[in-house]
């Protein structure tokens, strides 16, 4: 129930702050971050810490998702997850997994895609955000998968993205950036940041500017 007990705060957070809610995540975070704590007891550091960081993921995918729906639906377009396609139950879903499908010899494998935005119409993959709240090392994997994806005629036109409150400040400083702000800002589509304070830049962005250039890119996309 942990996540579940986030994602109703969250709504009342959102009532509170409007859109701004999101903005403001990585407060929001703090303060769920100090409750969770607080109404657990661990045996140590390490398991407090691991526990935490399953329950927040899947909440940070749900808000974003969130913050996406009613956009994605007003314009024909479906949103699901690489873990919806695993095993899809719907031929839609079928279909999309084969649109996002990269190759390995005889081998194929989903990209790590929390979020998968595509079109309803013909099940064309537009856009793939990973959704972090830190990154702790991890900054080279979604990279990886979008120069993966870039290597087949089939998914180079697929935009990757990621959606992070930079809970570390690892991605937040422009004037002395961090290894993780130089590949993701080089190697990504685009870098949203769901706070208020940090260097912005062409691909650094606020997640406010999320919805519009996604936007953008299915105009785009719909010329190609």
């Amino acid at each position: 129930m942990d996540k579940e007990k986030i994602l109703e705060s969250f709504e009342a957070f959102l009532q509170e702050h409007g859109d701004a809610a999101f903005e403001k995540l990585n407060e929001f975070l703090d303060q769920q971050r100090s409750q969770f704590y607080s109404n657990h007891s661990y045996k140590n550091d390490k398991m407090a810490r691991q526990a935490w960081v399953s329950t927040i993921g899947g909440a940070l995918e749900d808000i974003t998702k969130r913050l996406l729906q009613d956009f994605c639906h007003s314009h024909g377009l479906g949103i699901t997850s690489d873990r919806e396609l695993i095993n899809p139950k719907t031929l839609e879903l079928e279909k999309v997994r084969r649109n996002i499908e990269v190759f390995f010899g005889e081998y194929s494998l989903l990209p790590d895609s929390d979020i998968v935005i595509y079109s309803k119409n013909n099940c064309r993959v537009i856009v793939i955000i990973s959704v972090k709240n830190s990154f702790r090392e991890r900054y080279t994997e979604t990279p990886y998968w979008k120069l993966k994806l870039a290597s087949f005629n089939t998914t180079k036109h697929i935009k990757v993205l990621m959606v992070t409150p930079d809970k570390d400040n690892e991605i937040s400083s422009k004037s002395n950036p961090r290894k993780a702000r130089i590949v993701l800002e080089y190697d990504l589509d685009g870098v949203y940041i769901a706070k208020q304070d940090f260097d912005r830049a062409d691909k650094v962005k606020s997640i406010k500017d999320l919805i519009p250039d996604i936007e953008r890119l299915v105009r785009e996309d719909q010329w190609k």
